[in-house]
């Protein structure tokens, strides 16, 4: 991959007001050789130019390119291949599982800038845009505003702020939740008043009238909203017209049959239903394609699989359910739901394609899938004429293989060139897993000073 770069001149002698008066001509990148997967579903478009003007993709067209000198940038991407930015539509930015109890008590400010690591990270991994999909203090509505606003660059994430569940629901986790039709409206109409820009539910222990009052309040406010479900709850909520459904446990046929009528997405989180035997599958085939060489990544993912293992049984229907959703047509969303954003991602969309859904309609389903259920298809999601430049660049082709999606070379988010290493000295994600926590407490230090040993120290235990 080759760049020519040319400086626009500047004159030494300009105006004040001129300044003022004409703003900069938006950057203009120009990506030649590229092999673009637009997915829609069309083949590989060979040898296309691909202009980024400002924001937007302006060109694209087949051939080698002719410089006009107008650009500022020219990459030669020497056959790479692009596709639209990727979206993780099932993400919780703070979530460690297996939980690292030395953060237990981490404070809100803590947890901000967990979640943003997470996101940032996710950026570099070409996950350009996130579903967040229950989180608590509105941590994730305080970053949509914050990469909305350019105070740093991430991806664009719609947030749902805290899931609104009943009483008791959630496996018995909620402890005060909202009861009643005119408490679930409140609860709806709340969070968005507080900035979610997506609604998820918790529908398990709902009742029908509060399952309905939610769907209804959502939509009256234009906002979409999704179901962490099961059945039979499940195929109420698809019945009742939810927009797309989280996880899917027991899912039947009849209800794949009704999404596919209804036009309701499916979120199957896939990667956290797996058996032992899946999670070997896993890490043997990467390993032999040779993606096992980080070995913090290596322990982490598999440790992260291994806390929330299933059952082969229950692995089996999982899996056997979201090919069968794939061939009836509903269309299908990939959301990692345990974290980090990026790596987790990965492995969603790979599971995909071990679960027989094909690497087109995989690609599909990590782009052009959560634009149109996010209602931003007219401007991301594909890659067209005139639509945003959220891009992935890889240096080999994902529709042969889809691990290939790890070969990311370059992100364009919004037009700009992610910068593809972080910071120097600065941690990953995976780190929080491993993190020991805030430093000595003042009872310890003055313990320590006093030379006080208790017996079986908690603080050596790890209990405090």
């Amino acid at each position: 991959m080759t760049r020519n770069i040319r400086l626009m001149p500047c004159a030494l002698a300009v105006l004040i007001f001129s300044l003022l008066a004409f703003p900069a001509a938006a950057q203009v990148t120009v990506l030649t050789n590229a092999n673009v997967i637009d997915a829609t579903g069309a083949p590989v478009q060979e040898g296309v130019t691909l202009v980024i003007d400002g924001n937007v993709i302006s060109s694209l067209t087949p051939g080698p390119y002719a410089p006009t000198g107008e650009e500022d940038e020219i990459i030669d991407l020497a056959g790479a291949y692009v596709t639209p930015g990727f979206w993780n539509m099932h993400v919780h930015l703070t979530a460690l599982l297996p939980h690292n109890h030395a953060l237990d008590n981490a404070s809100v400010g803590a947890k901000v800038i967990r979640a943003g690591v997470n996101a940032m990270e996710g950026l570099r991994h070409g996950f350009t845009g996130l579903r967040s999909v229950g989180e608590e203090h509105n941590i994730d509505v305080v970053w949509q505003q914050a990469f909305d606003e350019g105070f740093a660059l991430g991806p664009r994430i719609f947030a749902s702020g805290e899931s609104v569940a009943p009483t008791a629901g959630h496996r018995g986790d909620v402890p005060d939740g909202a009861d009643g039709v005119a408490a679930v409206r409140k609860a709806v109409r709340s969070r968005i008043q507080q900035g979610a820009s997506v609604i998820k539910i918790v529908n398990v222990e709902m009742l029908q009238d509060e399952l309905v009052a939610a769907i209804e309040t959502a939509h009256s406010l234009g906002v979409t909203i999704t179901a962490h479900s099961r059945e039979p709850t499940l195929y109420d909520a698809v019945a009742a017209g939810i927009d797309s459904i989280e996880h899917g446990y027991d899912i039947t046929d009849e209800t794949i049959q009704l999404m596919a009528e209804m036009g309701t997405f499916y979120d199957p989180t896939i990667i956290c239903n797996l058996s032992d035997e899946y999670i070997r599958e896993r890490e043997d085939r990467l390993a032999a394609l040779g993606w096992s060489e980080d070995e913090q990544a290596v322990k982490w993912r598999t440790a992260i699989a291994y806390a929330d293992e299933r059952s082969p049984e229950h692995a089996l229907h999982q899996r056997q359910a979201l090919a069968r959703a794939a061939e009836a047509g509903v269309k299908l969303l990939i959301g990692s739901d345990s974290m980090p954003v990026g790596e987790i991602g990965w492995l969603e969309m790979e599971q995909f394609v071990l679960s027989g859904v094909s690497e087109m309609d995989t690609l599909i389903a990590a782009t052009r899938n959560p634009a149109e259920l996010l209602g931003v298809l007219d401007s991301l999601g594909t890659v067209e004429e005139g639509k945003l430049a959220d891009l992935v660049v890889m240096a080999a082709n994902p529709l042969e293989n889809i691990s290939n999606i790890r070969t990311v070379t370059m992100v364009f988010k919004d037009g700009i060139s992610v910068p593809m290493e972080p910071e120097p000295g600065t941690l990953r994600f995976y780190d929080y897993y491993e993190s020991q926590g805030p430093p000595q407490s003042f009872l310890e230090r003055s313990e320590d000073a006093s030379g006080f040993v208790r017996e079986g120290n908690p603080y050596e235990s790890g209990q405090l």
